[in-house]
């Protein structure tokens, strides 16, 4: 599946790619360190991040995706898919913020913006060309030559079509919490102003109330939690 899956996407690069697991391979597994191989593989991501786009950040989960699906997409493989994605979008937003006044947390959460406005978007089951235009517009209002954080996020989690929005909240919530050090009451401001006017395209429905009235629950416990 590894090979189908590299097939499909990495082009003229499929040969590196394969040459590079056979290299694996012929190693024996008990000398292989999983997590030792994770921290290399970001490493390199990190020291060649100036050819990472958004595109072949799509690459490589599709690729994981496809040979974790191969048994069925476990719990555990979901998990280290999840943050491998997360990583590899924080090296992504690094690339992105180096020459700006803009610290790491700061910009992990700008992007985090654009995760829960997928949730408010998707609240109905529906994703229509409004609430996209919508939410380019204000976050183009409130974040704005930062804004590209928010809609990229937004933007790669549409191309992957997650129903799951209930894991897709929760981990929004997981980043926010992971970058508390940037999170202030103006940052707050910004998230709530990008959900409630998604919301309002089509009217706030009562699964985009609730969503809403469960962010502002938790990011008053995490903000004051912070405090403390």
């Amino acid at each position: 599946m590894f090979r189908v899956a590299v097939h499909d996407t990495m082009g003229e690069g499929e040969s590196i790619a394969l040459a590079h697991l056979e290299r694996i391979n012929k190693q024996p597994h008990h000398q292989i360190d999983l997590q030792a191989s994770y921290v290399i593989a970001l490493k390199l991501i990190d020291e060649n991040k100036k050819a990472l786009n958004r595109v072949l950040i799509r690459k490589f989960v599709y690729v994981l995706e496809r040979v974790a699906s191969v048994m069925g997409i476990s719990d555990a493989e979901k998990k280290i898919i999840d943050k491998f994605e997360n990583d590899v979008l924080v090296i992504h937003a690094k690339k992105r913020s180096e020459n700006h006044q803009l610290s790491q947390e700061e910009a992990n959460l700008y992007s985090t913006i654009g995760q829960l406005a997928y949730v408010i978007a998707k609240a109905d089951n529906v994703l229509n060309r409004e609430e996209k235009e919508t939410f380019r517009k204000v976050v183009k209002e409130k974040l704005g030559e930062f804004d590209w954080l928010a809609e990229e996020r937004f933007k790669i989690i549409d191309d992957m079509m997650i129903l799951d929005i209930t894991h897709t909240y929760e981990h929004a919530i997981y980043l926010i919490k992971k970058n508390t050090k940037a999170l202030t009451p103006e940052v707050i401001q910004k998230f709530q102003f990008v959900m409630e006017e998604v919301a309002k395209v089509s009217g706030i429905n009562k699964e985009e109330a609730k969503w809403i009235d469960k962010f502002k629950n938790d990011i008053f416990e995490i903000y004051h939690n912070k405090s403390l």
